[in-house]
């Protein structure tokens, strides 16, 4: 049988990084499903072999724990990070207060992270994700099934379209669209650009074309006083607080992440007239 330190010494060599912890994630994943020896063998094999030529570790085992809850993942959709988890944090520090039946969207929502990691906290609240790739919303319905929120859907289309007329509002709007711009996706490591999709990742104008589309549509599907969140790169921060400011949004603020890089653009929609 595979033995964990065969493992590593594989991962090793092929120059994986973390090779050791990865090994014993891979044994002990594989394990949980119970298989005979030749069985388990083979499943490590096949991963090992996976893992070798650069396919994400987490399309590999096929899932990735995010903020307490364990999402499937796999090609087509976007891993979520744990930078997104900030996200989530703060999300739940503007909805503390809510009253159960509140309405969240989130935009961009690939394999459903934001809301189903949301809705595991506060599953009094109805939440709508919405995605443009089949592809990746084929993963927040798997998700969805497994995590059973009492009030979650899943809706395919660009942004805010899939809503319809008349226009729903919403209390919080959350994004993690793509941000990354032409000349950062060509610098990607391999494992990230050659595997996750480009739909999640790449956006024109220096990576803002989604963060700007999703700041000004957003006011007509926001409750006045509710709250726009997106995740940003770390290069954007100043340029997006001053466009949600032009856009008249209010308490705009750029928070930080761990390591102290702008992450995540709050704003607040109080409009002065009721033209929006």
């Amino acid at each position: 049988m595979t033995t964990c330190e065969q493992l590593r010494e594989r991962l090793e060599a092929a120059g994986v990084e973390n090779a050791l912890q990865e090994a014993r994630w891979m044994t002990e994943l594989a394990r949980r499903e119970n298989a005979d020896d030749t069985a388990l063998t083979a499943r490590l094999d096949e991963w090992t072999r996976r893992r070798i030529v650069g396919e994400p570790f987490q399309y590999v085992v096929g899932s990735v724990e995010f903020y307490n809850i364990e999402l499937a993942v796999g090609p087509g959709v976007l891993i979520p990070r744990p930078e997104t988890e900030l996200l989530v944090e703060r999300s739940l520090h503007l909805l503390a207060e809510t009253p159960s039946g509140t309405e969240v969207l989130d935009l961009c929502t690939g394999s459903g992270a934001i809301p189903l990691a949301l809705a595991h906290e506060r599953s009094d609240l109805a939440y709508i994700g919405i995605d443009l790739s089949p592809e990746a919303l084929a993963w927040a319905e798997r998700n969805r099934a497994v995590l059973k929120p009492p009030q979650c859907q899943f809706l395919c289309g660009d942004l805010f379209t899939p809503l319809g007329t008349p226009r729903p509002r919403f209390q919080l709007i959350t994004a993690n669209p793509p941000y990354v711009s032409p000349d950062e996706y060509r610098c990607l490591p391999s494992e990230v650009k050659d595997f996750e999709p480009r739909l999640a990742l790449e956006a024109d104008d220096d990576g803002m074309a989604l963060e700007k589309r999703i700041a000004d549509e957003a006011r007509s599907h926001l409750h006045p006083g509710g709250w726009l969140l997106l995740e940003i790169g770390e290069s954007q921060g100043a340029r997006l607080a001053e466009h949600l400011q032009s856009l008249g949004y209010q308490e705009v603020a750029i928070l930080k992440d761990l390591a102290g890089r702008d992450r995540i653009a709050q704003a607040q929609w109080r409009p002065l007239t009721s033209n929006l």
